[in-house]
């Protein structure tokens, strides 16, 4: 019925699009993984073992972000090697023949009243892009330990990380708001309806000039399902906040992963773009 060659094209065609690998392989050709964690802070792989698991990933773009914090938990970089971290990724942007971008990016914490300390912090760097995340409310690293959430007020505590959330949007020493829904992480939920809050959020962000990441490891934690929720996102792009990527990766094989169904939840929300970032300015890249 059909010409020899139609066929071939045909089959050839079909092999690319229905074959998982190529499918995969074909969206991250266009992707970027600002959210990445090494040995330096509370990953389990050196930068060169991402480099080599990069080679074979696709990924267009790849950022180092690993924790910088005011109180220098056991999982953020420590000070004595803020100097060797520096080097390392300054180094690797020097590489030839890569077929992706090296970025130079950090994960900072937002604490309440320590602006002009973050500020001196992230200054040393010289840095594609900051990534502000809460983890702390006062002293409380939340999201650490379950154990904390069984005799905890749930409500308080959700209405207390987004006032942190908030703020930390409105400070503007960040770049992209990390994980902005991460309260649920261990499966806690409040009582109450999480809309106004979201609305309100996504209100602040627009009017901050702040841009959000979709951070795809929220499937692998108790909540199953990523940062920030379906809804979540949907509001953000109502009101016009841009969006990135991260995976969160604390081992080079977690790189990019789940970033298909990240992309097309995305594309299904309506976004057609994600925010980019060399040296803290901010580009697009269609999706």
């Amino acid at each position: 019925m059909f010409p020899i060659g139609l066929k071939i094209s045909l089959f050839i065609i079909g092999y690319f699009l229905f074959n998982p690998y190529f499918t995969v392989k074909f969206i991250l050709a266009i992707m970027v993984d600002y959210h990445i964690h090494t040995i330096l802070s509370d990953g389990k792989s050196t930068h060169e073992e991402y480099l080599q698991y990069a080679l074979k990933s696709g990924l267009q773009e790849i950022g180092f972000s690993d924790h910088i914090c005011l109180k220098f938990p056991e999982w953020a970089t420590r000070k004595a090697h803020f100097e060797k971290m520096k080097s390392i990724i300054l180094d690797l942007k020097q590489r030839k023949n890569l077929p992706f971008s090296i970025k130079f990016g950090i994960e900072a914490d937002y604490f309440r009243g320590q602006d002009k300390a973050i500020r001196k912090s992230i200054a040393f760097f010289p840095v594609d892009y900051v990534i502000g995340s809460v983890h702390y409310i006062g002293d409380w690293n939340f999201d650490t330990n379950p154990a904390d959430y069984k005799n905890l007020d749930i409500d308080r505590f959700y209405k207390d990380y987004f006032q942190l959330l908030q703020e930390c949007a409105k400070s503007k020493l960040f770049d992209i708001l990390g994980h902005i829904d991460i309260p649920k992480k261990f499966g806690y939920y409040p009582t109450f309806n999480l809309t106004p809050l979201y609305e309100k959020t996504a209100e602040i962000f627009a009017q901050s000039n702040s841009v959000f990441e979709l951070n795809t490891s929220g499937l692998d934690r108790s909540c199953k399902e990523f940062y920030p929720s379906d809804e979540f996102i949907k509001i953000c792009f109502n009101h016009n906040v841009p969006v990135t990527l991260g995976s969160d990766a604390h081992r080079a094989n977690h790189m990019g992963k789940y970033f298909s169904q990240a992309v097309e939840k995305l594309k299904s929300t309506g976004y057609r773009k994600i925010a980019v970032f060399t040296q803290r300015n901010r580009d697009y890249m269609l999706i």
